[in-house]
C-alpha cells in the first residue's frame, strides 16, 4: 500500500468515525429531545388539568351555593337534609296544610309544591313523591332524607307521616277515608 493509499483510508476512517460519533449524537439528542418533550408535556398537561379542575369547582361551587339576588328560594347547593326533628319543627310551621282542597283548583300537587318550595326557601331538601294508582289516577305527596331516621313520607295536605307499600291501598294503610275509586300504589316515584 502506497502512501496515498494509506491517506486516503486514514481519511476514509476518520471520516467513518465522524460520521458514527455524528449520527450517534444526533439520534442521542433525538431520543433524549422526544423523551424529554413528553415528559414536559405529561407533566405540564397534568398540572393544568389539575389546576383547571380546581379553579373550575371552586367557581362552580362559589355560583352555586350564593342564590341569585332575585330568587326567593335557595338554590339546590344551598339545601340539605335535615334531622328528623328539623323535618318535623319545619312541617308543624308550615301553613300549607291550612289550604282548601278543591277538585278543580287547589290539589294534592298544589299542596305537594307548596311545602317543597317552602321547605327549599328554608334550606331543607325536599322531593316530591308521585304515586300512580291502577287505571291512570294518581296522587302527590312530599319525602325527606332525614339524616338520622332515613327517608319519611309526609302527605303534606294532613302534615301526616305516611307509609307507601306497594300492592296495598294508599288509605287503608294510613288509617284514612277509604277513597272512591281503587288507591292501590302501582308504583311511586321520588324527583328530587
Amino acid at each position: 500500500m502506497d502512501s496515498s493509499q494509506k491517506v486516503a483510508t486514514a481519511i476514509a476512517i476518520f471520516l467513518a468515525i465522524v460520521m458514527l460519533c455524528g449520527g450517534s449524537g444526533f439520534l442521542s439528542y433525538m431520543y433524549g429531545y422526544q423523551r424529554g418533550n413528553e415528559a414536559i408535556y405529561n407533566q405540564g398537561y397534568n398540572q393544568g388539568k389539575e389546576e383547571g379542575y380546581q379553579a373550575g369547582y371552586k367557581s362552580g361551587f362559589e355560583a352555586g351555593y350564593k342564590p341569585a339576588s332575585e330568587q326567593e328560594t335557595s338554590t339546590g347547593y344551598a339545601v340539605s337534609n335535615p334531622t328528623y326533628q328539623e323535618m318535623k319543627t319545619f312541617i308543624a310551621q308550615d301553613t300549607t296544610n291550612s289550604m282548601t282542597y278543591t277538585e278543580d283548583g287547589y290539589v294534592c300537587v298544589d299542596f305537594s309544591a307548596a311545602v317543597n318550595n317552602n321547605a327549599e326557601a328554608e334550606g331543607i331538601r325536599c322531593a316530591i313523591v308521585d304515586i300512580f294508582h291502577p287505571e291512570g289516577y294518581g296522587h302527590t305527596i312530599v319525602a325527606f332524607e332525614t339524616t338520622d331516621r332515613g327517608l319519611i313520607f309526609i302527605e303534606p295536605q294532613f302534615d301526616r307521616e305516611v307509609e307507601l307499600v306497594t300492592g296495598k291501598s294508599y288509605s287503608q294503610i294510613n288509617n284514612f277515608t277509604p277513597a272512591p275509586r281503587d288507591d292501590t300504589i302501582n308504583r311511586f316515584v321520588v324527583i328530587w
